[in-house]
C-alpha cells in the first residue's frame, strides 16, 4: 500500500512541475539527441567553401551552392547530388593518346583488372568488363581514366579508382618547312612543353628573307578539320605569340617575296611572286603539278589575315572557275586523296 501511495504522489509531483521546467527537460533531451549524432555520423568536409551544415529535426544535410546530399526521405530533385563530368583537359604532347601508345590500366584493389593495350590505329579498344570503347585517340590518361572509372561504377564497383597511364610512347613528330635553315620532320619530347618558336630554333632559325609576321601552324583536330594557328616571332618578347605543338603539327614559315608550295606535289618548295601573272595553277606548275594520290580538287590557300579557302584547280583547269592570282606570302597545301 505504501508502494501504491508513494507512486501517487510520484504522479502528482510530476503534474504539479512548472510547464517551463518540462520544457527544458525536452530541450535538454533533444540536445543530447543531436550532440550523439555528431559523434556518430560526421560529414566528409564540403569541398566548396560556401557549404554549410543544416541541423534540422528532418535530418543533417550538406549545403552545398549546386547539390545537397538526399535526407532519409529519400532523394528528390531538391536534394539530388549529381556528379558532373571531369573538366576536359588540354591535351599536350604528353598526355595525347596516340596510336601505337602502349596503356598501363590498374584498378585499385582489383588486380584482375590490371591489363596492358596498346592504341590501336582506329581509337577503339576492348577493356575487361566495359567492352568495346571508341573515340581514345587524343584523349587524356585522366580523361580516359574518368570514363571508365564511370562506366565501372555503373554496373560493376561500388567506387573505381582507375589510373592509366602511357608505359611506352609511339613517336611524335613534327614537321617544319619554309623559311628555315634545316626544313623537315622532328621528334617531339613527351617531356618538354614544345613550341613553335623552339622548333623553329631547331630547325636552325630563320634564313634572312623569312617573314616573321606569317608563320603559321597547320593541326588537323579530331573532326579532321584543318586549322590555321598564327605564330608572331617579333624582335621584342611583346611581339612574340607562340603555340604550344601537339604531335603532327606542320609548321610552315613565310618567306617575302615568295609563294610557297608543299603537299601532294612533285617538287614541293617556293616560287618568287614578283613574276608577272602569278596564279595558283601557273605556280602549281612551276612545282611539277599534282602527284599521283593529290587532291586537285582541295587545294587550300593560306593568306595572311583570311580563313583557309578551298580551291577547286580541275574547275579552274576546265574553265569553270576563275584562276586566282596570288600575292607575296601566300600557301598552297595540297591535301591527299581519300579512297
Amino acid at each position: 500500500m505504501s508502494r501504491l501511495i508513494d507512486a501517487r504522489a510520484w504522479r502528482r509531483l510530476e503534474s504539479d512541475r512548472p510547464v517551463t521546467q518540462l520544457g527544458t527537460s525536452r530541450a535538454a533531451a533533444w540536445l543530447a539527441v543531436t550532440l550523439l549524432l555528431s559523434l556518430v555520423w560526421r560529414p566528409a568536409p564540403a569541398a566548396d567553401p560556401d557549404a554549410t551544415v543544416n541541423v534540422t529535426p528532418a535530418g543533417v544535410t550538406l549545403l552545398y551552392p549546386t547539390a545537397t546530399l538526399p535526407s532519409a526521405a529519400g532523394p528528390t530533385a531538391a536534394n539530388t547530388l549529381v556528379l558532373s563530368q571531369a573538366p576536359a583537359a588540354v591535351a599536350t604532347a604528353s598526355d595525347q593518346l596516340l596510336p601505337g601508345d602502349l596503356l598501363h590500366m590498374d584498378v585499385y584493389d582489383n588486380p584482375d583488372l590490371t591489363i596492358e593495350l596498346r592504341v590501336p590505329n582506329d581509337g577503339a579498344m576492348v577493356f575487361p568488363l566495359i567492352g568495346p570503347l571508341t573515340g581514345i585517340k587524343g584523349m587524356t590518361c585522366d580523361g580516359l581514366s574518368h570514363r571508365i572509372a564511370q562506366l565501372l561504377e555503373a554496373k560493376y564497383l561500388t567506387s573505381a579508382l582507375v589510373t592509366i597511364s602511357i608505359k611506352e610512347y609511339s613517336p611524335r613528330r613534327i614537321y617544319v618547312m619554309g623559311g628555315v635553315a634545316k626544313p623537315g620532320a622532328f621528334d617531339l619530347s613527351p617531356s618538354l612543353n614544345a613550341t613553335a618558336a623552339r622548333a623553329i630554333g631547331e630547325a636552325g632559325g630563320l634564313v634572312d628573307d623569312a617573314d616573321r609576321s606569317n608563320i603559321v601552324v597547320l593541326r588537323t583536330d579530331s573532326a579532321e578539320k584543318s586549322l590555321s594557328l598564327p605564330v608572331t616571332l617579333g624582335n621584342t618578347g611583346a611581339d612574340i605569340r607562340d603555340v604550344t605543338l601537339l604531335p603532327n603539327d606542320l609548321i610552315i614559315v613565310s618567306r617575302l617575296d615568295r609563294v610557297y608550295i608543299t603537299g601532294r606535289v612533285k617538287s614541293p618548295g617556293s616560287v618568287l611572286s614578283n613574276l608577272p601573272n602569278l596564279t595558283i595553277a601557273r605556280a602549281l606548275s612551276m612545282v611539277g603539278g599534282f602527284d599521283t594520290f593529290a587532291r586537285s580538287s582541295g587545294v587550300h590557300l593560306l593568306r595572311a589575315g583570311q580563313p583557309i579557302k578551298l580551291v577547286d584547280v580541275d574547275a579552274i583547269m576546265s574553265g569553270q572557275a576563275e584562276d586566282l592570282p596570288l600575292q607575296p606570302g601566300d600557301m598552297l597545301i595540297v591535301p591527299a586523296r581519300r579512297y
